[in-house]
This record gives structure tokens, sequence and C-alpha cells, in this order.
């Protein structure tokens, strides 16, 4: 591989790092959480964010091995499905903080919600092939 293309897949591994970090629901949720909103918003508002941070990185793909995006989108589909699951469990009137602690909640108890240490893990070693 010539250097140019090496620097290129550590560039996407170093992209891929960080959309882990910033769709991994504890900074997810810190980060977009928001006063005042009802619980559906806060679902819209957490699903939405995940979906253009991935849509945003979509051409890392490229770059990285297979198993890596497959992680990646792995984490993306886990976090989506987790986060409409807790949230159609709550009342009609529940605020935008119920549902944020709801799901962190799951992330203490369950040990899927860690999920993306294990996703970034996996990223890091492939980038790490690379050096």
């Amino acid at each position: 591989k010539s250097p140019v293309s090496q620097q290129m897949q550590l560039q996407a591994y170093e992209r891929l790092t960080l959309l882990i970090d910033r769709i991994a629901l504890p900074n997810l949720i810190s980060r977009v959480s928001q006063s005042g909103l009802t619980a559906k918003e806060m679902q819209i508002l957490l699903t939405q964010t995940i979906r253009q941070e991935f849509d945003y990185n979509i051409t890392q793909q490229v770059y990285v091995s297979a198993e890596a995006w497959s992680a990646v989108k792995n984490l993306k589909e886990q976090n989506l499905l987790v986060i409409n699951q807790y949230a159609s469990t709550l009342p009609l009137n529940a605020n935008g903080l119920d549902l944020n602690k709801l799901l962190l909640e799951y992330l203490m108890n369950d040990t899927k919600g860690n999920l993306h240490e294990v996703v970034s893990e996996v990223v890091s070693f492939e980038a790490k092939k690379l050096l």
C-alpha cells in the first residue's frame, strides 16, 4: 500500500472512532439533551442525530475493513433500536428527561449498553494493524 492510501485509511479509522464516540448513548444524551422536550421529541432528536452523524461519515466505509464498518453500522442500529424500544414504553405525557433517565439506567444495567466500547476496540485494533 502507498503511504497516501495508508494515511487515508488511518484518517478513516480516526473519523469512525470519533463517530462511535459521538453516537455512544451516554455522550449523545449529554450533548443533545434539552430541557422542556417531550419524550417523543427527545426520541426524534436522538435518532435524527445518530442518523445524521452516521450519514455524514458513510463514505469512510470505502477505506476501512468490512468488519470495522459492520461493527459501526451495528452500533448505529442497536442504538436506534434501544432508543425506540425504551421510548415506546413511556406514557404519552413523559418528558425527555424521563427517556434519558431510562436510557442511562439501561446502559448501567445491560452489558450490551456498552457496545460502543467494543466497537471502538474493533476499530482501534484495525487501525493499529496499519501502523
